[in-house]
């Protein structure tokens, strides 16, 4: 058993032979087909079989082949009329008859898959015999879909499917009507598809009078068309292209379709007038009416018995002459015509066969054959006057930059494609990709009508199509350019112009590497956008680190690098942008470990360059990634230092003024309360530091958010009043602390402002500082406890609760933003401070109550002392007066 990945032929060999020794016994080939890759797919089945099993046979250009095996739903004895057409890369659309009666039959669709795997079966048509509708595969590559038609009553019937590859289910989008127009009888058609992705269909009608007879009874025999346009799902009107002259006897319809020039659409006649036959082809355009006629200089005796006329791609014809047996139509001989007709090639067929395919691409025509029960051969030939179209397989492409096979320097920035036609850029799209040889990497795609995108030269011939520098930033890798049909029209009449296949024009980049240099690891964050934001927020934990993983892993293979050289952290933070809180996800990018690894640099620009591409790049083919913002693009986050080094100068220089104030203080008044001036600076830094937090990053964790607000209005509302309430009740009891509001006001309003950063503020007007009378208010001691007391309440409700917020945000947050820092080193500072003040109280105070005890202890002997004496210089006074009496 051996495989010949059969056309794919060199123009040299003019005929190429397969034979297959078939393994299963008692099989026939039911039909076979090929993909536009050169993939040839035949179908088997049993002679005598009662299950209506089925056995592919699929041949792939690179010498493999799979034998899967599939069942119908179906049984024998209704199981008739198989026909293949491949839709899309490894899925084949099967149509088949099931008959329901003596001559009534469904015809039904199923997708099969190149494994044999089937999709689900759809009723296409009812008929009342086997005169089955047929698929018609639309030329866009990625449209898996296809038009089916059924000739009815002078019309033809077309329904537009589209096929969910994933489930396998064939759904139909539109239908309507081919018709020609009123009056005119149809006698044949042509159904091809068009560059643009639609359909045209071709009639062959005789004009009848209001009877249904010929008008001068002389046949007028016309070419009508008509076009179906994807984009509307319309169909144009019918026009008239080709009218017969009086006397024809017969019009025979070949092939219609791309004409060779690639810039039209032709259809071949076989006009009989007599025993007269005449070779013609009529050229038009999809684009505007009209069309112009050629004869086309044959030898007579070349189409004398020709019953079907065929066009190849790059010029000339194929003449097929049949016969009937038993009810069926064989092929039993064929002929190659060059374009100028002259018989170049008769191809030797060593029995009668079926059908005769032509593969349009590369011009290879083949058929197959039967040779027993357990070998069949497929048979191909390939014409050696074909035109040279430098195997591009586009007609209208004369060359490139780089060539087929050539190199091209490592992260170059354009390409060049040049025309033997003036063109003007289209809708269609110029796509890049990788290879491995197996498998397609996909790496940016636009169409040209995006100006900033491409240039042409003054002649409108050379396209130069810019390119990425992430595009070709591999050595040694092979990649190939593929351009949709469309991706430009012809300057003259805007025909769309046939486009270059996957795989066709193939170069490499250039083996010596670029010079990279030493970086180690970096990190740099990326924003979702809004969409992405919404659904991020939504996810479960679990969800959220999967997301996170995938997007790495898909990151990581847009560069390629190792999936290990990216690390994205599960933590996330909220940031404005745009006007909008987006989510930040923060990237380690890893150094590279070997010189022929990509360094973290280049990584980290091919990732800016592709995330702010995102609109050309693989970013918007993949769920996770189209979820990033491309405006805010990749930020490098800088070393903590570097970004906030002039603050951190700016807080340290206003630490040192605090310091000598302090010492001034203290040299003025050594015995007043001079650590008051530190109470009162880190009182006011907490207060604003803890406002900058809620304002900046409060909604980096959204769940903190509320809580901090919260806690922050309460202790301010807490400390304003009690601040009053000590205000107003030292004016109302003592009168010197209202002479001191008199003469101090300003101070007395100031601070009171102030003590709703925190309540201690208020110990500043009891001070002494620099012997001012702004800091001597007589605070009685009552007051000086409840600020105390309030002080303490405010430690829990406060800066207990803040600090709690700050480990809690430090933990679901990563970017080192200095108000974070500070405002987490502030509930520090004042959570210790408050702490040891509160311990140091509570000793004193207990130190306090013992000392009272032992002065009244103290004070008790002291008073019963003094009693005693009392008494003694009493007896001893009254001792002396008496001694003086006597």
């Amino acid at each position: 058993m051996f495989v010949l990945p059969l056309l794919i032929i060199p123009p040299t060999e003019a005929q190429s032979k397969l034979t297959y020794n078939e393994p299963t016994t008692g099989l026939a080939i039911a039909d076979a087909t090929a993909d536009s890759d050169g993939t040839t797919i035949v179908c088997l089945k049993r002679l005598v079989d009662t299950q209506c099993y089925y056995y592919l046979r699929v041949f792939f250009p690179n010498n493999t082949i799979i034998t899967p095996t599939f069942q119908l739903p179906l049984d024998v004895s209704n199981c008739v009329k198989i026909q293949m057409t491949v839709l899309t890369k490894g899925l084949l659309y099967l149509t088949y008859l099931r008959q329901i009666g003596n001559s009534s039959f469904e015809q039904y669709g199923i997708p099969v898959a190149y494994n044999g795997t089937l999709g689900v079966p759809t009723l296409l048509a009812n008929l009342n015999d086997t005169h089955s509708g047929r698929i018609f595969k639309s030329m866009a590559p990625e449209d898996s879909g296809f038009l089916f038609v059924q000739p009815v009553a002078n019309a033809i019937i077309w329904q537009r499917y589209s096929i969910d590859t994933k489930v396998g289910v064939a759904e139909r989008s539109a239908n309507g009507t081919f018709a020609p127009r009123n009056g005119s009888q149809i006698r044949d058609f042509r159904i091809f598809s068009t560059v643009n992705g639609g359909f045209s269909c071709v009639f062959s009608t005789e004009t009848l009078n209001e009877y249904g007879a010929q008008i001068d009874n002389e046949a007028r025999l016309e070419l009508e068309i008509v076009f179906f346009d994807p984009g509307s799902i319309q169909v144009t009107k019918p026009t008239t292209i080709y009218t017969g002259p009086l006397g024809i006897d017969k019009i025979t319809l070949g092939d219609c379709g791309l004409s060779f020039n690639g810039c039209s659409y032709s259809c071949l006649l076989l006009i009989s007038t007599g025993r007269n036959q005449i070779l013609h082809q009529v050229n038009f355009h999809s684009t505007r009416p009209g069309a112009n006629n050629v004869d086309l200089q044959t030898a007579s005796d070349d189409i004398v018995g020709v019953d079907k006329i065929r066009s190849l791609f790059n010029g000339g014809y194929l003449l097929l002459y049949h016969f009937v047996k038993n009810g069926q139509t064989f092929i039993k001989r064929a002929k190659m015509i060059d374009p100028e007709g002259q018989s170049v090639q008769t191809i030797p067929l060593a029995k009668p066969v079926k059908m005769i395919h032509v593969y349009p691409r590369n011009n290879t025509i083949w058929y197959w054959e039967s040779n027993s029960a357990q070998s069949w051969s497929i048979v191909s030939y390939n014409p050696k006057y074909m035109n040279d179209d430098n195997n591009y397989q586009s007609p209208n492409v004369n060359t490139t930059t780089p060539p087929i096979g050539g190199e091209i320097a490592t992260r170059s920035t354009t390409i060049n494609i040049t025309y033997n036609v003036p063109v003007k850029p289209a809708a269609g799209n110029v796509t890049i990709y990788a290879t491995d040889g197996v498998n397609k990497y996909f790496r940016q795609s636009y169409s040209p009508i995006f100006s900033q995108y491409s240039q042409s030269d003054e002649s409108n011939q050379t396209l130069t199509l810019d390119v990425l520098t992430s595009t070709f930033n591999q050595p040694n890798m092979t990649y190939f350019v593929t351009l949709d049909n469309g991706f430009v029209e012809s300057m003259e009449d805007s025909e769309p112009i046939l486009g270059i296949s996957d795989g066709k024009w193939k170069f490499r980049t250039a083996s010596t590497p670029p010079n990279n240099v030493y970086v180690p690891s970096e990190t740099i964050s990326v924003c979702l956008n809004s969409m992405g934001t919404s659904r991020f927020l939504k996810f479960s934990k679990s969800e959220r680190s999967a997301f996170v993983s995938s997007l790495s892993n898909t990151l990581a293979s847009f560069v390629p690098i190792s999936p290990s050289r990216l690390s994205i952290s599960e933590k996330f933070q909220m940031e404005s942008y745009n006007g909008k809180k987006q989510t930040l996800l923060l990237i380690q990018v890893g150094a590279a470990t070997s010189d022929t690894e990509m360094d973290a640099k280049s990584v980290i620009d091919d990732l800016t360059v592709l995330i702010k591409n995102k609109g050309i790049t693989a970013v918007s083919r993949f769920p996770e990634t189209m979820l990033i913002d491309e405006e805010f693009g990749v930020r490098i986050e800088p070393n903590f230092w570097n970004k906030y080094k002039l603050k951190i100068i700016v807080a340290a220089v206003i630490m040192l003024l605090v310091g000598l104030l302090y010492l001034l203080a203290r040299r003025l008044n050594p015995e007043a309360n001079n650590a008051a001036i530190f109470t009162l600076v880190l009182a006011l830094y907490d207060f604003a530091i803890d406002f900058a937090f809620i304002v900046r990053n409060g909604q980096d964790v959204r769940p903190l958010y509320l809580p901090s607000i919260l806690i922050f209005v309460f202790s301010i509302l807490f400390n304003t009043t009690i601040a009053l309430y000590i205000m107003i009740t030292e004016n109302m009891q003592s009168y010197k602390f209202h002479i001191w509001t008199q003469s101090c006001a300003k101070g007395a309003a100031v601070f009171t402002v102030l003590s709703a950063a925190n309540i201690e503020v208020l110990t500043m007007t009891n001070s002494k500082l620099y012997k001012s009378d702004y800091f001597s208010a007589p605070l009685s001691e009552q007051s000086l406890k409840i600020i105390f007391w309030a002080s303490t309440a405010s430690f829990f409700l406060e800066d207990v609760m803040q600090f709690i917020i700050q480990i809690i945000y430090h933990n679901k947050s990563f970017i080192d933003d200095i108000v974070p820092l500070l405002t987490l080193f502030s509930s520090s500072v004042m959570l210790t401070v408050n702490l040891i003040s509160r311990m140091y109280y509570g000793i004193t105070l207990i130190r306090t109550r013992k000392d009272d005890v032992m002065l009244s202890d103290e004070s008790v002997s002291g008073k019963t002392a003094a009693r005693d004496s009392s008494k003694i210089f009493r007896i001893m006074k009254n001792e002396l007066n008496y001694r003086r009496m006597k």
